[in-house]
């Protein structure tokens, strides 16, 4: 309730705090502080406390700016220490301030930290066993941290100290690129540095901006043209529940882009990664261990020119709804008389129509390292980081349908109401120096309150119709881990690393309704009247269990590793339909079914003669599903020389085993005999990673893997649902087989200066018995999936991220930064052609679903040196992508459109920052086309925002 409280004060808020209330006087802020924390203590209304306490917040982050400024201040020293030749942390290496009794030792992750050191300027001895000493002169304290990653030499023979001059560090972007330049696979990666100048709220809007990656429904990766089934997902390395009923996929516009530490896109296998991954693994990384103590508020409003104070419908709201769960209002009664359901189900078949308010978003973050033992010595440390995050959207999306190969045209505007927010809570300790244990808990809750009205011309049926649907459609996701890692010395440098992690999903569609009515086109002066209407109630629940084990151990001019993974997989669907019939046979009158909406499913009127509530739910539109997967892997690490050139291989192969098994029953009593789909699967997965460092800022890296593509559970079940927003039926195919793909990729990369790079990657894919999407156009829409012969994919992509700085000093806070992939795919199937009675198939090819034969994204980023303004520019487009298969009507495509999004942000004193950002600065519409004629348009206008943020 509380949570509730302080998200309904924020949200009346929003529509009368002004920016001058931040500016008000200082004195009278002193005098009034009193006064405000006395009223604050009497009985009032929680609006009126919440705007007391607002009032003070200017003078206590004035209180603290002050004292901050004048306060002297002691600074630290952090940083990675990584091997020169393998780019790999080091441990143990020991970082000692010249001339005072400071310094520390690194951890399991090569990091180090130095904290309360004098202002003033020193130099640095680091040191580590079988590596040379190195002295970094000219390191000078200010007061403020300083970041300082250095790479050591291997002491192949006795070698005298390396003497040279500081060279700091500040931007997490590029010691993102650092990582990226000493990993073993090919990989792309976004920061929340990044992140922070863009307008992105979640984690799919971040992905666009990856090389190769593109976003289908706001929500779905696409990497190098493959689509969300070929693509994996962790989170903090844990594998997640499916959030979807009708694909496998993760829904990244579930995790808000504020928790984020860094984004991963791997492109490339190795054997100690999961084998069902083909066009990449998003490897999503929440807020980690702290380096200090850091809390953060944030707070946005934002406009869209199609949807802010203009009149929306939402569905009958709940009480709980502005946190994304229905509070029963929707909740099926469950009676077994279906008239006596008909008649407790609240009635709700209206929708309300408000003005839509402006959306506001709030985030509040806190974390903290805390040094046990004595000081300076970093040996045993605690650290937690704690976030919360809330975003509240409207949106009105107006639409034509243009579905000419069926005779149906509509017209008319989808509504909608987002929440999504999210709670993380990561508790970290490092003690000895050489162990790390980890308790990672992220929660998220999201809602789409959805609306949709068309008007149809159906011209196969010559009516004209009235569409109304409305649906609400919770999720709710937990990800939680208990990990460890451990060195252990006195076993020749055995590192173990393990993982226990649970995540569970929940969707909940409760009491989703489509209405229709209709009357005859020859008879345009009659009243409409209702159709046969639905209404349904579904729910889906997953949980997958896994366990993780990973062994490295160094050898004389090797690393082996080796491990496993036990991964247990559950899910279960069930949704029960019912139709609102008028009974004509028991007489029902013309002006009964000719009531508006607002009336005419009300209570009084279900029964002989009026309206009947029928279900019409069968016994297979429920399942039960499990997966087991077991694996485990062998690896080698290692570099060489050759010919005077260094080269590092990373081989070996992993082995995978699934049973997945879904059971249907055959009727609806409770002990109805099933029926039974198993599929089983051994795969061997080899992988090979070769990198060879033509310089120190130069790798050519070359990677061939096995991976594989599995049905999900929801696939292989024979159960169908109606999807109310693409009127159509969705069904699993029991027949389907496991994918099996080979893989090909070559990139050369140089990074010539620190936060720069330059890539160029060419790849190919082979894919045997490729899971593809099908439409079929029969008495009903039916979408389902089935398995293509053969498929390749094959394409290039060229990275480009570059600073002005050669045109002079100023042009050096100018970056430029720029990605172009260009992708051809092509899969063979079977082509009917003729009608129903008499068909003839043909093999041909068409590209892989999904698959855009370009994508192109570009950037400028500037920074006013002076007033620390920062200006930046985004642009991302991809190309005529195919959205839908279909079967015995045409294939609908996707057209390109230009995307552009503009930031603006400036600091104000040392922890307020207030940022200006535009989305979809062009207004661009979505087009979808059919034979090159426009099947669907969409527009969703621009969206201006204004987020203001505070921290220390």
């Amino acid at each position: 309730m509380a949570l509730i409280t302080v998200i309904s004060i924020i949200y009346k808020l929003n529509n009368f705090l002004t920016l001058p209330a931040l500016f008000l006087n200082i004195q009278n802020l002193y005098y009034g502080v009193i006064i405000h924390l006395k009223k604050i203590k009497n009985n009032m209304s929680p609006l009126r406390r919440f705007y007391l306490i607002f009032k003070t917040f200017p003078f206590i982050a004035l209180t603290i700016f002050y004292f901050q400024l004048y306060a002297q201040q002691n600074g630290e020293i952090s940083g990675i220490i990584t091997s020169r030749e393998t780019g790999e942390p080091l441990i143990g290496v020991n970082i000692i301030i010249e001339g005072t009794t400071l310094g520390a030792s690194t951890d399991l992750d090569g990091k180090y930290l130095i904290r309360r050191i004098p202002p003033g300027t020193y130099s640095l001895r680091i040191s580590g066993v079988g590596y040379a000493t190195k002295i970094i002169t000219d390191v000078s304290i200010n007061g403020k941290p300083v970041e300082l990653n250095i790479s050591m030499t291997e002491e192949t023979f006795k070698l005298q100290e390396v003497v040279v001059t500081a060279e700091m560090i500040n931007s997490t972007e590029s010691a993102l690129l650092a990582q990226r330049k000493r990993s073993i696979y090919i990989s792309d990666l976004i920061s929340a540095e990044q992140i922070k100048r863009t307008p992105d709220a979640t984690s799919s809007d971040a992905l666009r901006r990856v090389t190769g990656l593109t976003i289908v429904d706001n929500k779905f990766v696409f990497i190098r043209g493959i689509n969300d089934r070929y693509n994996g997902t962790s989170l903090d390395g844990a594998p997640v529940a499916s959030t979807s009923v009708g694909k496998k996929s993760f829904s990244f516009d579930m995790i808000p882009s504020n928790l984020l530490e860094n984004s991963l896109v791997i492109k490339s296998a190795t054997p100690d990664l999961p084998g069902d991954f083909s066009g990449g693994l998003v490897q999503l990384n929440t807020l980690d261990f702290p380096q200090k103590k850091v809390v953060k508020f944030n707070f946005s409003s934002s406009y869209n020119t199609n949807t802010t104070n203009n009149n929306i419908l939402l569905s009958r709201v709940g009480k709980y709804d502005i946190i994304g769960f229905d509070d029963g209002t929707r909740k099926f009664p469950g009676k077994t008389d279906p008239i006596e359901n008909a008649i407790l189900a609240p009635n709700t078949w209206a929708p309300r129509n408000i003005k839509a308010p402006f959306n506001l978003s709030f985030s509040l973050s806190a974390g903290n390292r805390i040094d046990i033992g004595e000081e300076n010595e970093s040996t045993n440390q605690f650290g937690y980081v704690t976030a919360l995050t809330y975003r509240n959207s409207y949106q009105k999306n107006p639409k034509i349908i243009d579905d000419w190969q069926v005779g149906r045209y509509n017209w008319g505007n989808k509504y909608e109401n987002s929440i999504l927010w999210g709670l993380l809570a990561n508790l970290s300790y490092k003690f000895s120096g050489r162990n790390k244990i980890s308790f990672k808990n992220n929660f998220d809750q999201s809602a789409e309150d959805e609306v949709t009205r068309y008007n149809s011309f159906d011209y196969g049926n010559s009516q004209e119709k009235i569409y109304t649907t409305i649906n609400w459609t919770q999720r709710s996701i937990y990800t939680g881990q208990l990990s460890g890692e451990h060195e252990f010395t006195k076993l020749g440098g055995l590192s173990v690393q393990w993982r226990s992690s649970l995540s569970t999903s929940k969707r909940e569609d409760p009491d989703r309704k489509e209405v229709t009515y209709y009357r005859n086109l020859d008879e345009p002066n009659e009243p409409f009247v209702a159709a046969v209407n639905k209404r349904s109630w579904a729910i889906m629940n997953e949980r997958t269990i896994s366990y993780d084990i990973d062994f490295e151990f160094p050898l004389s001019i090797a690393k082996l590793k080796f491990g496993g993974r036990a991964l247990k997989n559950y899910s279960n669907y069930n949704i029960r339909y019912f139709n609102v019939i008028p009974d004509y046979l028991g007489g029902i009158s013309d002006s009964l079914t000719t009531l508006l909406l607002e009336y005419i499913y009300s209570n009084e009127n279900y029964g002989r003669g009026k309206f009947l509530f029928h279900e019409t739910s069968k016994a297979s539109d429920t399942y039960t599903g499990r997966n087991a997967l077991s694996a485990g892997y062998l690896m080698f690490d290692i570099p060489f020389s050759l010919f005077h050139n260094k080269f590092r291989l990373v081989s070996g192969a992993r082995v995978e085993n699934s049973v997945q098994n879904v059971q249907i029953p055959k009727s609806k009593t409770p002990d109805s005999p099933m029926n039974v789909t198993e599929l089983k699967n051994t795969d061997i997965l080899p992988s090979i990673n070769l990198t060879y460092f033509l310089n120190d800022f130069t790798n050519l890296r070359f990677a061939y893997y096995h991976s594989v593509n599995r049905p999900e559970i929801r696939e292989l079940a024979s159960t169908g649902f109606y999807d109310f927003v693409k009127y159509e039926i969705v069904g699993g195919n029991p027949n389907l087989k496991r994918a099996y793909i080979k893989n090909i990729d070559l990139r050369l990369e140089t990074f010539p200066a620190i936060g720069e790079v330059f890539a160029f990657s060419i790849f190919q894919k082979y894919i045997s018995n490729a899971i593809e999407e099908e439409l079929i156009h029969t008495s009903t829409r039916t979408r389902t999936w089935f398995n293509s012969p053969k498929a390749i994919n094959n394409g290039w992509e060229i990275e480009v991220r570059k600073s002005l700085g050669f045109l002079g000093e100023y042009f050096s806070n100018i970056i430029l930064i720029g990605n172009y992939t260009r992708i051809h795919s092509s899969v063979e199937f079977e082509n009917v052609e003729g009608n129903s009675e008499n068909t003839i198939k043909k093999i041909k090819t068409r590209p892989l679903q999904g698959q855009s034969p370009y994508v192109i994204n570009a950037g400028i980023f500037f920074r006013e040196p002076y007033f620390r303004t920062t200006l930046n520019i985004l642009y991302n487009k991809f190309g005529r992508r195919l959205e839908t298969v279909g079967f015995l009507t045409s294939d609908i495509y996707e057209e390109p459109r230009d995307i552009i999004d503009m930031t603006l942000t400036q600091p104000l004193f040392d922890s307020f920052e207030i940022k200006f950002t535009i989305k979809n600065l062009g207004n661009r519409k979505k087009v979808l086309s059919q034979e090159n004629r426009i099947y669907e348009s969409t527009y969703s206008g621009r969206t201006y925002s204004i987020q203001m943020s505070y921290g220390f």
